[in-house]
């Protein structure tokens, strides 16, 4: 502002009347300070402007890799709603790294971001969270609800919806269902005996990746298929080629799995991928059930059997439950549980009837 007040040959006052239009000021001396601006390549300080008007008309979202559909998608939705009611989106991708993720809220706090959609990289530490929240900065959490943050939360039923898929791969008669898992290296599940049966339960706080895996079991156990850990494969996030090398693995089993449930979808192409490279025709010698409907998974021959959900609406759920908590929604926190939908296309079949 000063250097264009210079340019101008008027005062910071004079100048910031003009370019801020408030107060009076002669129509040449406007003039003369907008062209001084354009010449200048000045452009507005949205904060400082925020504290006369009192809010940026800012958002922000932090996704765990936006180079992921999922993420990509719920932030699309988001966007579109932000937009609708006047706001901007200051995007940020936290690499599912928690010192991203603190420095990225960080960020957005001083910018005045005047809430927050999150999907959280830990569920237990979260104090960087619940300052955001003391600040006066609505959080809305995206994908993966926390217990200890009083926060709204969108998200899907994890564990019922690979119930159903594991349940479709038994009900079709294979015994031995494989488990390809996408979760955080650092906050790996541990796979425990219940009791003296053999059967395996997972032990962990509850996030999508440990719901899955809870879920996989729990049908695995309704069945009484085989339960057994050589049966299920972790993979880190968003690593395809490490999904592929690590469904090699459980492919290469000297009793390999007849059908497989990948929890996402980059564990989901990492299987196809696998299979493919091992010769294994689907579903003749491999029934497999993946997770998210992609555009890939009906391109592919066969197309895939998937697990169903809508990053698109969850992300436009969260930005409308976030524009609720900034005009004043004081509501106890809650959780929104989307649906999904199990889509039976042509890569599960019956144990040893597949073409």
């Amino acid at each position: 502002m000063a250097d264009v007040a210079r340019e101008a040959g008027v005062s910071v006052a004079t100048a910031g009347r003009a370019l801020g239009n408030y107060g009076r000021v002669r129509a040449d001396l406007r003039a003369r300070v907008q062209a001084a601006a354009d010449r200048l390549g000045y452009s507005p300080n949205a904060v400082a402007r925020s504290m006369r008007s009192g809010g940026t008309r800012s958002i922000g979202f932090v996704g765990a890799d936006i180079s992921n559909p999922y993420f990509a998608t719920a932030m699309r939705g988001l966007c579109d709603v932000a937009r609708e009611q006047g706001y901007e989106p200051i995007l940020a991708n936290s690499d599912d790294r928690l010192e991203v993720e603190r420095a990225a809220v960080n960020v957005l706090l001083d910018k005045q971001v005047e809430g927050i959609v999150v999907a959280p990289t830990s569920v237990t530490d979260v104090a960087h969270l619940k300052r955001a929240q003391e600040l006066g900065v609505p959080i809305v959490l995206l994908d993966r609800p926390i217990g200890t943050l009083d926060a709204d939360s969108v998200v899907i039923d994890n564990e019922a919806a690979a119930y159903e898929a594991v349940s479709h791969l038994l009900e079709l008669g294979h015994r031995r269902v494989g488990l390809l898992a996408c979760v955080d290296p650092e906050e790996s599940p541990e796979l425990v005996a219940r009791g003296g049966t053999g059967r395996l339960a997972v032990l962990g706080a509850a996030r999508p990746s440990i719901d899955r895996i809870r879920g996989y079991l729990a049908a695995v156990d309704d069945h009484r298929a085989t339960s057994s850990a050589e049966l299920i494969q972790y993979t880190p996030l968003s690593d395809t080629a490490q999904a592929q090398r690590h469904a090699e693995t459980l492919l290469k089993l000297e009793q390999p799995p007849t059908a497989v449930f990948a929890t996402d979808n980059v564990t989901t192409q990492g299987l196809f991928m696998a299979a493919r490279r091992c010769g294994l025709a689907i579903p003749g010698d491999l029934s497999l059930v993946g997770f998210d409907d992609l555009d890939w998974t009906t391109l592919v021959d066969p197309p895939l059997t998937v697990v169903a959900q809508s990053p698109l609406a969850m992300g436009r759920a969260a930005a409308e439950r976030l524009f609720e908590r900034i005009k004043g929604d004081d509501r106890p926190a809650e959780r929104l549980v989307l649906p999904t939908e199990l889509i039976v296309r042509s890569s599960t079949a019956g144990h040893g009837q597949g073409a």
